[in-house]
C-alpha cells in the first residue's frame, strides 16, 4: 500500500514507485531553492490571518491518511480525482475524503488557527486542500520540502511555526510526524477507504475542550483524561436516567395499581349494590307472590287466630247442646 500513496521517505528503495522516486528527486531540487527562505513558514509573518496569533491556540492538521487517502489507482467511491504534472508526466490521483472533514474545519476554526502540514508535494497538496477548504479556514500550509529529514524518515518539527509549544497541537496518523515535539503530537487512526468512519466527530469534543486550556501538553495525557472525566459524566447522567425511568415506571406502576384498585373498589362496590337491589326486588316479588297465594286459598289469617276462632266455636257448641239437656 505505501507504494500507492503520494508521499514517500525520503531514502529510495528498491521497492519504491517510480512516482516515489520522481518525488524525492523534486524535493531534493526543490530544498535547495527554499534553504534561504525557510522563515516564510513563521506563521505571522505574511499570515492574512496574523492579527489572532498568540490570541487562540495552533493546530496543525496533516492530510494523507488524516482527512484524505489518495492512490493512483481507481478507488470505488472515490470523492474526485486530480491531475498532476511532475516533470513533464501526467498523473491522475484518485481521492478519497475522510467522512466529517468539512464540519470538522468549520467548528475547529471557532477554536484555533488551522494549518495544513504534509509531506507530499505541494503540486499535489493544493488542489487537495483547495477541495477539503474551500472556505480557506486554514491560515497557511506547509509541504514536504518544510519538513526535516531523518534516518527513520520525514517529521515536523513544530519550532519551524514560530508558537509557543505550549499552543500547538499535531493531528497525524504517525508518529514520526512529531517525533521532536512527542508531548504536542495525537496520534488519528490511519483513514483509507471506511465511509463509515467517525474519528474526526468523536474526537472533535476532544480538541475543543483542548483549546481552553493553558497548556496543550502532554496531549496524550490529556486525552486519557478527558476519555476518562467524559466517562465518567456519561455514566452520571445514564445513572441519572436509569434512576429517573425507574421513578418514572414506578409512579406509572402505582399510578395503574391505584387505578386498577380504585377499579376494582368500584366493581365491588357496583356489584355489590346491583346484588342488593336484585335481591330486594326478589324479596319484595316473593312477599307478593306469597300474599296472593294466601289470599286466593283463604290463608292470610294467621293460624292462632284459626285455633282461637274454633275452639270458641266448640265453646258455643257445648254450651248449646248443654242448654238443650236441661
Amino acid at each position: 500500500m505505501q507504494q500507492n500513496i503520494i508521499y514517500q521517505k525520503e531514502q529510495i528503495t528498491k521497492g519504491q514507485s517510480i512516482f516515489g522516486r520522481i518525488c524525492s528527486c523534486l524535493s531534493f531540487l526543490k530544498s535547495k531553492q527554499h534553504q534561504q527562505s525557510q522563515q516564510k513558514y513563521q506563521l505571522g509573518i505574511d499570515s492574512p490571518k496574523s492579527s489572532f496569533l498568540g490570541q487562540r491556540k495552533l493546530i496543525v492538521l496533516d492530510l494523507d491518511e488524516t482527512l484524505v487517502h489518495s492512490q493512483f489507482q481507481i478507488i470505488n467511491g472515490y470523492d474526485f480525482s486530480i491531475d498532476i504534472i511532475v516533470q513533464g508526466q501526467l498523473f491522475k490521483v484518485y481521492v478519497t475524503i475522510r467522512p466529517g472533514v468539512y464540519e470538522f474545519l468549520e467548528q475547529l476554526n471557532e477554536f484555533y488557527d488551522i494549518v495544513f502540514w504534509t509531506a507530499s508535494l505541494q503540486e499535489y497538496a493544493d488542489p487537495v486542500m483547495d477541495f477539503i477548504d474551500p472556505n480557506n479556514r486554514a491560515i497557511g500550509r506547509m509541504y514536504r520540502d518544510s519538513c526535516t529529514p531523518l534516518q527513520i524518515g520525514l517529521t515536523k518539527n513544530l519550532n519551524k511555526l514560530g508558537r509557543d509549544l505550549k499552543d500547538i497541537i499535531i493531528v497525524d496518523n504517525s508518529v514520526l510526524s512529531f517525533h521532536l515535539n512527542p508531548e504536542n503530537g495525537f496520534q488519528i487512526k490511519d483513514f483509507f477507504f471506511d465511509k463509515q468512519d467517525q474519528e474526526l466527530e468523536l474526537n472533535l469534543p476532544f480538541f475543543i475542550w483542548l483549546s481552553q486550556l493553558p497548556d496543550v501538553r502532554p496531549v496524550s495525557n490529556l486525552y486519557q483524561q478527558f476519555k476518562s472525566t467524559s466517562s465518567d459524566v456519561l455514566n452520571m447522567r445514564n445513572a441519572n436516567t436509569i434512576n429517573s425511568q425507574f421513578q418514572q415506571n414506578q409512579q406509572k406502576f402505582y399510578n395503574l395499581s391505584r387505578s386498577l384498585s380504585l377499579q376494582k373498589a368500584r366493581m365491588m362496590l357496583s356489584n355489590q349494590v346491583i346484588r342488593t337491589l336484585t335481591l330486594s326486588k326478589e324479596e319484595e316479588q316473593d312477599e307478593l307472590d306469597e300474599n296472593k297465594i294466601r289470599e286466593k286459598l283463604g290463608l292470610n289469617k294467621p293460624k292462632f287466630d284459626q285455633e282461637i276462632q274454633q275452639k270458641k266455636q266448640t265453646e258455643e257448641d257445648d254450651k248449646e247442646t248443654y242448654e238443650m239437656a236441661n
